[in-house]
């Protein structure tokens, strides 16, 4: 099977940047044009696990909240920010309860072609919701057509590299090793320790940073 410029981008998404998708994530991303997106794009995706580049898990998330831009945006030239009132944010945007989805994930062949880290596992199925959340935060970008996209480095790829320190979900740099010129980081439901302790560790090493 050939494949497509969008199944690249979404393989190597996957084996690249984020760890998952959901189906809606990316038939709203890829086949959003189409008037059916979400069964054009069920139907190539099947046909990319036939290939066993694709593999797919049923895995318990809370539906995302709406996520159009961060929540807290700071840089070391701007002062304190209020570190409650961002934490109050991320806690009061959730309003629906856990429910089934199924998931996408690279598998170990894909990576044998796009590189990475993905091996077509799902380590921690506790932490899909906040995964999920890392992915909307780099189809944002995408959707934006924001130039960092082609700099961003996620977790899993910059972990060798943060030994020591603390280890966020995304960064926009030019390697994994190089300083980053923004940290990204996907708040979840963060109370305002969990908020501060981000923020002093960005502010202690002078790195620009946006919470989503």
């Amino acid at each position: 099977m050939k494949l497509t410029r969008r199944d690249r981008e979404i393989l190597a998404a996957l084996c690249n940047h984020v760890r998952l998708f959901t189906l809606g994530q990316i038939a709203g991303c890829w086949w959003a044009k189409l008037s059916n997106p979400t069964a054009a794009a069920k139907r190539r995706l099947a046909q990319l696990q036939e290939q066993k580049l694709l593999v797919c898990f049923a895995v318990l998330a809370r539906p995302l909240p709406v996520m159009e831009q961060s929540i807290l945006s700071w840089t070391p030239a701007d002062p304190e920010p209020d570190l409650a009132a961002a934490a109050w944010k991320l806690q009061h945007r959730w309003r629906a309860e856990t429910t089934r989805c199924d998931v996408y994930l690279a598998s170990k062949l894909a990576t044998t072609i796009f590189g990475g880290r993905a091996k077509g596992q799902l380590k921690r199925q506790y932490q899909a919701t906040h995964d999920l959340g890392v992915s909307e935060m780099y189809l944002q970008l995408k959707r934006s057509h924001s130039p960092r996209l082609q700099y961003w480095i996620g977790e899993d790829v910059l972990a060798p590299h943060r030994r020591g320190q603390k280890l966020p979900d995304a960064v926009i740099a030019t390697l994994p090793g190089a300083t980053p010129q923004l940290v990204l980081e996907f708040g979840g439901a963060y109370d305002k320790i969990r908020v501060n302790e981000f923020h002093q560790d960005c502010y202690q090493r002078a790195l620009p940073y946006e919470i989503w």
